[in-house]
């Protein structure tokens, strides 16, 4: 691996699919009847996509623009989990009647359910319906990512329960799905296992029959000191057989970051060092950009392949390891009392799988390369890096012979 070129994305096939056995582990021998869905939006790379497949995973997919790389890349529509609260009616309509799942989120969604409904008398049409609900007051103890969630129809307002009124009023469309995704910073085992007891809650309260329960995504993964899916989906599936059945209802997970974080790595270079006023700056030629393009984390995970022996170097007080940009906030993390860094030196940043590919901006430098390491050891590019060639197409800076109206 040290011949290739840095900055690049590394992804080892063996890692990847102790995660994705993990995951059907748990959903086998806890449940039994189950679809995952992979969070295309996590990490979008086309190989990926397409390796998921082949392991039976199903695309969730929140854009026009998901669906149709998924599509394209061969997952049928009756493999796609629509979510999100903008969604295109195109889209919608194909999923809906392709025999996929559909997870409504906004208020323009149920008109179109009435419109569908009548456009297609003789088809029953399915539908699943995001619940938003006071995690707060459920899980008191639990770090929430927003105070008060914004997706979904709330549960304690009646706002739920007047979209379950309108769709029940259609003579041929049925309420059959319940989509529980929860965004919370601890991802405690707590807090699903109580999104569980919610849909239960639900379930009984408006008398629904669900063909599905969909758990979404928000897990941990690839860290061996928080829970694993193993973990997760005992405690769901207990909540859950409280009231359905595995022979009557399917459970849908929806795993990103926790499915891909422990098989993919960042790995950079030290190209210099700069001594400034008696600080010491180590210039790399990844980026923070490439990591945390929302400049919101303080915390990179990663090792050091150093060039030679460290117990040969000078220690030294702090060195500050920065980014390639020329933005001053490209600083990733410092390092005290420690062996001198010096160029060639690698740093390789772990659990770099989930957004940070998909997030990377195009500024200064494009996208890096993406490599797999394959089971039996072979290197292949999934991804060329980008240069100006990718950059251009589809830009225009010649003057046009017609102006736009």
């Amino acid at each position: 691996m040290n011949q290739l070129q840095t900055p690049f994305f590394y992804i080892r096939e063996k890692d990847l699919l102790y995660d994705i056995s993990l995951l059907k582990e748990a959903l086998s021998q806890n449940w039994g009847n189950y679809v995952m869905g992979y969070s295309v939006k996590t990490n979008s790379l086309p190989w990926l996509l397409c390796y998921l497949k082949k392991q039976g995973f199903y695309a969730e997919v929140v854009s026009k623009t998901e669906y149709d790389l998924a599509s394209r890349l061969g997952y049928p529509d009756d493999h796609i989990i629509y979510n999100g609260p903008i969604k295109d009616r195109q889209t919608f309509e194909r999923v809906l009647l392709g025999g996929g799942y559909v997870n409504l989120d906004s208020s323009y969604e149920l008109d179109w359910m009435e419109e569908l409904g009548a456009a297609h008398p003789d088809r029953l049409l399915r539908a699943g319906l995001r619940v938003n609900c006071n995690i707060a007051a459920l899980c008191p103890e639990e770090s929430l990512v927003s105070e008060t969630g914004r997706f979904g129809y709330c549960y304690e307002n009646g706002v739920l329960k007047k979209a379950i009124d309108r769709l029940r009023a259609l003579p041929n469309v049925r309420v059959l799905g319940l989509h529980l995704h929860s965004s919370t910073q601890s991802r405690t085992v707590k807090v699903f296992a109580a999104l569980a007891n919610m849909a239960v809650k639900i379930a009984a309260e408006y008398d629904l029959e669900l063909d599905y329960v969909d758990m979404g995504g928000g897990y941990f993964g690839g860290r061996a000191d928080k829970p694993d899916y193993r973990d997760y989906f005992r405690d769901i599936c207990r909540e859950l057989s409280a009231y359905f059945a595995p022979s009557r209802t399917v459970l849908i997970a929806e795993p990103g970051v926790s499915l891909v974080s422990r098989a993919t790595t960042f790995e950079t270079s030290v190209i210099d060092r700069k001594d400034i006023r008696g600080q010491k700056f180590i210039v790399t030629d990844g980026s923070r950009t490439n990591l945390n393009p929302l400049v919101t984390r303080h915390v990179y995970p990663h090792h050091i392949a150093y060039g030679s022996d460290p117990s040969t170097r000078s220690k030294e007080p702090t060195q500050w390891v920065c980014g390639a940009t020329c933005m001053e906030y490209d600083r990733l993390f410092e390092i005290r009392e420690d062996a001198a860094l010096l160029p060639g030196d690698r740093i390789i940043y772990d659990t770099a799988g989930g957004y940070t590919m998909c997030l990377n901006p195009l500024f200064i430098n494009y996208f890096p390369a993406v490599y797999v390491e394959r089971t039996d050891g072979t290197i292949f590019c999934a991804r060329d890096a980008w240069g100006n060639e990718e950059f251009l197409q589809k830009n225009h800076w010649e003057q046009q012979e017609e102006a736009y109206e």
